[in-house]
């Protein structure tokens, strides 16, 4: 079987992308586990391994038009990498996919989205204040973005210090805990948004389904509770990413990342198809 260098259903010039795959490899505040540089491209080896058709969506990968860019040089500051990454996203007309790399990589790219509802699937709250004396930790990117005057909402998660929850209670951001989704299920989360970005930190998923993560948290969600939310609020998500995860041996974690990318695809084309 070929494996390539770019995600497997890549298939289109950027200039004349419909959606566009890009990595920023970078993980240089991890606090537990580091390697979520080496993401991006090992997600993209595992596309090979899917077929590239959605089942779930009826949908072949080639009707869509499909760019993998490559991945953002992440040399230097933290402020340079986000000004290349500001840079990229100026060009792109497609709809943005980025593989992390840390969670503080969604704060470079919320830079540049009109403002929407950041729908963030996430194990913690990442909502500190700062982190190590570093307020671009991957522990702070949550309250970045909702400085940065973006709608928050918070799915599954199941961890967070007492700062973090004082700051969301006080702040009135809406909270689904990975508790109330087991219990309730999925369809229990309500946004009441024309657009939603959607970001996916790995570690929301239990450990049993994804347990090559950065900070893997115990009692977690399933896949198909993100693919059911994805079915259900595709046509107004303008763009995601997959973060924080390490690229695990029997390439579990990397596989499932590949297929979220793939459905989410997949389902955006459905929604536009009937346009």
């Amino acid at each position: 079987m070929h494996i390539g260098s770019f995600f497997a259903c890549s298939n289109s010039e950027l200039e004349d992308a419909e959606y566009v795959i890009f990595g920023i490899p970078y993980d240089a505040t991890q606090s537990f586990k580091s390697g979520s540089r080496f993401a991006p491209n090992a997600i993209r080896e595992a596309s090979w391994s899917l077929e590239d058709y959605s089942l779930f969506f009826r949908f072949p990968m080639y009707r869509a038009k499909i760019c993998d860019a490559g991945n953002v040089n992440t040399d230097g500051s933290f402020d340079s990498i986000a000004d290349r990454v500001s840079g990229f996203m100026e060009k792109l007309s497609g709809v943005p996919i980025a593989l992390g790399g840390e969670h503080s990589v969604t704060y470079a790219i919320a830079k540049n989205v009109k403002k929407a509802c950041f729908v963030i699937f996430d194990a913690h709250f990442d909502m500190r204040g700062s982190f190590d004396g570093n307020p671009y930790s991957h522990a702070c990117t949550s309250r970045r973005i909702y400085e940065l005057g973006h709608d928050i909402i918070l799915v599954g998660v199941r961890s967070c210090c007492e700062e973090e929850a004082q700051f969301v209670k006080e702040n009135d951001i809406a909270v689904y805990t990975a508790f109330d989704i087991l219990k309730k299920g999925i369809d229990t989360v309500e946004i009441d948004a024309d657009r939603i970005y959607l970001s996916v930190d790995m570690d929301v998923f239990d450990p049993a389904f994804a347990p090559g993560v950065s900070t893997p948290e115990p009692f977690g969600l399933k896949p198909l509770d993100l693919l059911f939310f994805i079915r259900r609020f595709g046509e107004k998500i303008v763009g995601m990413d997959v973060v924080e995860l390490i690229p695990d041996p029997e390439k579990i974690t990397q596989v499932l990342a590949a297929k979220i990318v793939m459905e989410f695809i997949a389902c955006k084309h459905t929604f536009s198809s009937f346009r």
